[in-house]
């Protein structure tokens, strides 16, 4: 995930309350293709990108090597996936959906439902930075800090 980004780039993982259809996959793209372009920071353009993974999370990063995020600027992507959520008729700011990996199947279930699959693998929706979304975004849930 993001080749070009430094492993301490900033991440914002968004879930969504259903799995992205192939139309929403491209209105995402599309929208993304705008948005990032436009993307700032007191002036300076943010090196960022998205990524759509498991057909359920949309991925937000930034490397801040290049130029930090700002409270402006991550004011800005929140509202935009605000309003891109509306557009498509997703939720991404439920923090209560977790999505766990359960005999090779990915499936919703709200936080406190994750005591009942401690086998499951569960996404953890609170990694802020690159290095952890490779290396620790799945964990199993009986090691997870939702349990």
């Amino acid at each position: 995930m993001f080749p070009n980004l430094s492993p301490q780039s900033k991440v914002w993982i968004y879930t969504a309350d259903r799995f992205f259809t192939d139309k929403d996959k491209e209105e995402i793209a599309g929208a993304m293709k705008q948005f990032l372009p436009q993307w700032a920071a007191h002036g300076n353009s943010l090196f960022g990108d998205y990524s759509i993974e498991h057909d359920k999370f949309l991925i937000l990063a930034v490397d801040e090597s290049q130029a930090g995020a700002s409270g402006c600027s991550i004011d800005s992507s929140v509202r935009f996936i605000k309003d891109l959520g509306a557009y498509l008729k997703i939720d991404f700011f439920n923090r209560l959906n977790m999505v766990i990996e359960e005999g090779g199947e990915l499936e919703i279930i709200h936080i406190s439902d994750l005591k009942d699959h401690p086998n499951a693998f569960v996404f953890n929706p609170m990694i802020t930075n690159l290095s952890d979304l490779r290396e620790n975004w799945k964990v199993r849930v009986e090691e997870s800090p939702f349990v």
